[in-house]
């Protein structure tokens, strides 16, 4: 039986999220009242029906910049920043995937009603790596013409990855080996050239 408990909004959310992604969209309120200790009706009271109550649920987990992007511009080599924030990316993408896959596949999923709420948690990361990059080559450490290319691709593999990764298809052991190879072969387009006499 339900018992008398206050619990908040947020408690819920974080509850109902981790349902979501076990069960999928088809996850009952039911179970999730029993999981919280509250009763059916307190749910939709507060979220009104199962899909608000999902889309509530369900959004991307908090990025941490600083941590993500915690490498100083002329320190250390290029190669070994980049790995270090591109490992730190792929971390978050693991976390954003199950969660966004789980959006993407409900049937009234919208695109622009979800940019209307939320960035794409991709978007924000290419602006800090551009910025990161920006930094480097005003150092004159990287070329400076190839940055913007250099970072669409290099996150093109880190999302390819983490995708991968959460579809099973490949070995999450595996995946700083193919960091570390992708970047060597980036570098060969960044690494600044001789100036000829």
């Amino acid at each position: 039986m339900p018992r008398n408990k206050t619990i908040t909004d947020d408690e819920i959310l974080a509850a109902a999220r981790s349902l979501f992604l076990q069960e999928s969209a088809k996850a009952s309120t039911r179970t999730l009242a029993k999981r919280v200790g509250i009763s059916e009706t307190v749910i939709f009271q507060r979220f009104g029906t199962k899909e608000e109550l999902f889309f509530a649920a369900m959004v991307p987990p908090q990025m941490h910049f600083q941590a993500m992007f915690g490498v100083q511009p002329g320190q250390k080599q290029v190669t070994t920043n980049l790995e270090a924030i591109s490992l730190q990316i792929v971390a978050y993408f693991r976390e954003v995937m199950p969660v966004f896959l789980a959006l993407i596949s409900h049937p009234s999923f919208d695109m622009q009603t979800f940019l209307q709420r939320h960035t794409l948690p991709v978007m924000q990361i290419e602006q800090e790596l551009n910025a990161y990059l920006n930094a480097e080559a005003d150092l004159a450490r990287i070329q400076p013409d190839r940055r913007s290319v250099a970072a669409s691709v290099l996150l093109s593999h880190l999302h390819n990855l983490a995708l991968s990764e959460t579809i099973e298809a490949r070995r999450s052991a595996d995946t700083e080996h193919a960091i570390s190879e992708a970047i060597s072969v980036l570098w060969q387009g960044l690494e600044p050239q001789p100036i000829n006499p």
